[in-house]
């Protein structure tokens, strides 16, 4: 038995590699609307936009706030193509004349859009239950 597998597995062995089939992946759009570390051009594009009625946070951090970054995954769990709501990232330290415009001067900062226009905004960190609070006015 064992010298009928050893004579098998060279006979594999001297036929060399076999052909396999080659696998083909198919992909879909990921519908996630996340906007991560957005430019200039991105964040006029969808948070200024008058026609976008879906509201779009924007969530202005630096890389080295450590509330920052345990905001943004918090936000992330409430975002997303099945909520009613978009989430943009600004990075403060890449885009300070953004930060600037809309008068962020602490971090976190959370910024509401809706229709091309702030409706609310929230500076500092918070927990689960307050943004569930301040996304039930907007």
């Amino acid at each position: 038995m064992l010298s009928q597998s050893l004579r098998s597995a060279r006979t594999i062995a001297k036929a060399g590699p076999s052909i396999r089939p080659v696998r083909s992946f198919h992909a879909t759009r990921i519908a996630r609307d996340h906007f991560l570390d957005a430019n200039d051009e991105a964040f006029n594009k969808r948070a200024l936009d008058e026609a976008n009625a879906k509201p779009v946070l924007v969530d202005f951090y630096a890389e080295w706030c450590q509330p920052c970054r345990v905001l943004t995954p918090l936000l992330k769990s409430h975002t997303g193509p099945e909520t009613g709501y978009d989430l943009m990232t600004v990075n403060v330290d890449d885009y300070p004349d953004l930060a600037a415009k809309f008068k962020v001067s602490a971090l976190p900062t959370v910024v509401a859009f809706k229709n091309g226009a702030v409706k609310n905004k929230f500076v500092g960190f918070r927990g689960d239950a307050d943004i569930k609070k301040f996304l039930g006015l907007l």
